[in-house]
C-alpha cells in the first residue's frame, strides 16, 4: 500500500510523553534552573515534566524558548527524536501482525485509518504540526494534522494546507460556480478572498486532526 512518503518509523502514541526532560537534559540544565527561568516553582515544573500536570500549548509556548526548541516538539517529543534526514513522514500505518519498529514515532492501525479516513488508504499521507493561529477555532498550535497529499485540487469544500509567502498555512477552500476558489480562515483578522485555482500552492487536504487532551 502506498500510504506514506519515504521510510516509516513507529511507536504507540500512548508511549509519548512531553519533551521537557528530553530537551532540558540536552542543555544540561537542572529542573530548578529551568523553573527559575520560566518563573515557576521547582514543584510546579516537576509536575509538568512528569506529566502529572498537563503540558498545554500555552505552557509549551512559555517553556520552549528556554530549551531552544519549539512548542510542538515539547508536546510531541517522539517527532523531535526522529531523524528527519532519514524519515520524511514520522508516522506509519501498522500491519496486522502488531509488530512495531524500534524508532520513535506515531503508529496508526490500518483498520483505524480506514475508519477515520475512508478512501485515503491508497494515498500518500503526511503528518504536519500546526504552527499558527490562522484556524484558531478549529486547530490550535501544537495540533497534528494528517494531510492527503494526493488531494491538491479543491473539487469540494474542505480544509487544505497551502504555501502562503513560503509558509505552510491552513485555509478553508470552496470552489465557486464561476470557477474560482473561495479562500477563508476562521480567524476574523484574516480577510476572505477569491483566487484562481492556478494561483494557489496547495500541498494537500487535511483529513485528520490529532490534538492533546
Amino acid at each position: 500500500m502506498k500510504t506514506i512518503l519515504g521510510e516509516i518509523v513507529g511507536v504507540r502514541m500512548t508511549d509519548m510523553k512531553n519533551g521537557i526532560r528530553l530537551f532540558r537534559e540536552r542543555k544540561k540544565m537542572s529542573i530548578s534552573e529551568l523553573a527559575r527561568r520560566v518563573g515557576l516553582t521547582r514543584q510546579h515544573m516537576g509536575r509538568l515534566e512528569s506529566s502529572k500536570r498537563k503540558l498545554t500549548s500555552e505552557w509549551a509556548v512559555r517553556i520552549a524558548p528556554h530549551l531552544e526548541t519549539t512548542p510542538q516538539e515539547l508536546i510531541f517529543p517522539n517527532i523531535a527524536k526522529a531523524d528527519l534526514n532519514r524519515f520524511q513522514s514520522v508516522f506509519e500505518i501498522a500491519g496486522g501482525d502488531g509488530a512495531l519498529p524500534s524508532e520513535p514515532s506515531i503508529s496508526i492501525q490500518q483498520d483505524l485509518l480506514a475508519h477515520l479516513m475512508p478512501g485515503a488508504t491508497s494515498h500518500k499521507l503526511q503528518l504536519v504540526i500546526v504552527d499558527s493561529d490562522d484556524m484558531n477555532q478549529h486547530l490550535r498550535r501544537g495540533d497534528a494534522v494528517i494531510l492527503d497529499l494526493d488531494a491538491k485540487t479543491p473539487t469540494r469544500p474542505g480544509l487544505y494546507a497551502m504555501r502562503i509567502a513560503g509558509e505552510l498555512q491552513l485555509r478553508f477552500l470552496s470552489p465557486t460556480t464561476a470557477g474560482t476558489i473561495l479562500v477563508r480562515s476562521d480567524n476574523p483578522n484574516i480577510p476572505e478572498e477569491t483566487a484562481k485555482p492556478g494561483d494557489l500552492s496547495i500541498i494537500g487536504r487535511a483529513r485528520l486532526k490529532i490534538s492533546t487532551i
